[in-house]
């Protein structure tokens, strides 16, 4: 890899953020950071709610689906190109010191650069065979370079990520939703098509690069080294799990792009309206997870059984955070899609019921999926995702073909299912204590079982059911003590001082 130039002056190592990671504060900061991070994605959400609110209604269900499928090619072409690249950065900006530290990040930046532009060509070709009209074409070349844009900023988030600066990175969050939705809003007023909406995502993205920049100019450089050797080190570090994830990230949507290829139109904008829930709800297990892999990297390096600690309290929470999640999409889909949509997308709240049920496995697989990193279990990672990915196109292929948006929501559901199986016994291989705990899952089964019956039968507005299920579901949770021990740390308690 390039060495830094003799004019460049060395950033900062950034020597706290192994002092964080190996400190008993380091659990505390990941929680009361995720916490800050979901309540910043809890905006996002809201915000994301008015934008698809007004994108559904402005472009109407044919239109919408295209949009999403748009951006659904873009994602996968993402995905194949860089997936798990800033992941593995920051497991090894983790481990790493010193001039090695910089190296890796200045070859891992020109390296994410590269391939995404690749990737673009790529999004381009396929737009091109798939006939898509000049409107189309031109969105899908724009946003795709959105995300060249995007991995610019996230390799600078790098070491704030390991430095469990997760408040910083949830205002940059916030920031990239609120900048996005004002647009949208006022390209939306102003009548705009669907060029100008898909075009968002590029301006949104190189907007943000300059403040991420000022936050880690410190920590890291932000020159690219351009040299092939240091890249073909950084292939074998992440070839594998960039191979895996993104076989698994790909899988999620190809279900939107398959079934525009095998259903109807209106079909196809009717899974989109439910497909934009169960992404938007789905980010939510990565994001929380997300911010442990520093630890769990160094665990699994240093401290087996504090890898296992700490394993076990993500897969508790995560499965208690799954099921109310499913619960509240089972009980208010119809009033969620009512908000987003509005009338002319009414069945796709059925749809939405069905694609819910998958977010209980979504939750819980981002746990195993960051522990087969930290162990460096790459085969384990591609094989699940393999499997999830080949059930999930065949079932998509047949169930969308026959029974339109039902059929596609079944198919993510089995997909997500296969994913978290498969994880779940890559992780039971490499470390057998590992099992989820018994208790835990009754528990939380005894909380499920009222709320369900609830969701399914009461007697009232969607929106009522909604509530109630997830009242009733919260209640028993706290009543048979099934959450961690751990978020209680989330409580402010108040100091004491001496006389």
């Amino acid at each position: 890899m390039a060495e830094l130039s003799a004019g460049e002056p060395a950033p900062a190592a950034a020597p706290t953020a192994s002092d964080v990671l190996d400190s008993r504060e380091a659990g505390g900061r990941i929680i009361r950071g995720g916490a800050i991070r979901l309540g910043s994605y809890v905006a996002i959400v809201g915000l994301s709610i008015m934008s698809a609110a007004l994108l559904t209604r402005h472009l109407g269900v044919a239109r919408f689906g295209e949009y999403t499928t748009v951006l659904s090619l873009v994602g996968v072409v993402s995905s194949v190109t860089d997936a798990g690249m800033s992941t593995v950065g920051a497991r090894e900006f983790a481990v790493r010191e010193g001039a090695d530290r910089e190296a890796l990040m200045r070859g891992l930046l020109s390296l994410r650069v590269a391939l995404t532009l690749v990737g673009v060509l790529l999004a381009t070709a396929f737009a091109l065979a798939a006939r898509y009209d000049a409107a189309l074409l031109l969105g899908t070349v724009l946003a795709s370079l959105g995300t060249v844009a995007l991995v610019v900023q996230h390799t600078y988030t790098i070491p704030l990520s390991v430095a469990l600066r997760l408040g910083t990175l949830a205002w940059l969050e916030l920031a990239r939703q609120l900048v996005s939705v004002a647009a949208l809003v006022a390209l939306v007023l102003a009548g705009a098509g669907v060029l100008p909406l898909l075009a968002v995502t590029l301006a949104v993205n190189l907007a943000l690069i300059a403040p991420t920049a000022a936050l880690a100019r410190r920590q890291i450089s932000l020159r690219m080294s351009l040299r092939p050797r240091g890249w073909a080190e950084l292939m074998r570090l992440t070839v594998s799990y960039s191979v895996a994830t993104a076989v698994g990230t790909i899988y999620v949507y190809t279900a939107q792009i398959i079934t525009s290829l095998v259903a109807s139109h209106h079909q196809s904008g009717l899974f989109a309206a439910s497909f934009r829930v169960f992404i938007v709800a789905g980010g939510v297990p990565g994001l929380l997870v997300s911010g442990a892999l520093p630890l769990l990297a160094r665990a699994a390096r240093d401290d087996r059984e504090r890898l296992a600690y700490a394993l076990d309290r993500i897969f508790d929470a995560s499965l208690i955070v799954g099921v109310a999640a499913a619960l509240g999409t089972l009980a208010g889909a119809g009033f969620i899609i009512h908000v987003i949509a509005g009338p002319s997308y009414a069945a796709a709240a059925g749809v939405l019921r069905i694609q819910g049920l998958a977010l209980i496995a979504t939750f819980v697989l981002a746990g195993w999926s960051f522990a087969l990193l930290s162990l460096k279990r790459y085969t384990s990672l591609l094989v699940a995702n393999g499997a999830a990915f080949a059930v999930s196109c065949v079932l998509t292929l047949v169930l969308a073909g026959d029974d339109g948006a039902r059929g596609a929501a079944l198919a993510t559901v089995c997909g997500e299912s296969v994913l978290a199986i498969g994880l779940l016994l890559g992780v039971l291989r490499a470390q057998p204590q590992q099992r989820p705990s018994p208790t835990v899952i009754a528990k939380v089964a005894l909380a499920a079982a009222p709320a369900a019956a609830i969701a399914l039968l009461a007697p009232i507005t969607s929106l009522e059911r909604a509530l109630a299920a997830l009242a009733a579901y919260a209640l028993v949770i706290v009543l048979t003590r099934a959450a961690p021990a751990e978020l209680l740390v989330l409580i402010p308690r108040r100091r004491v001082t001496g006389g």
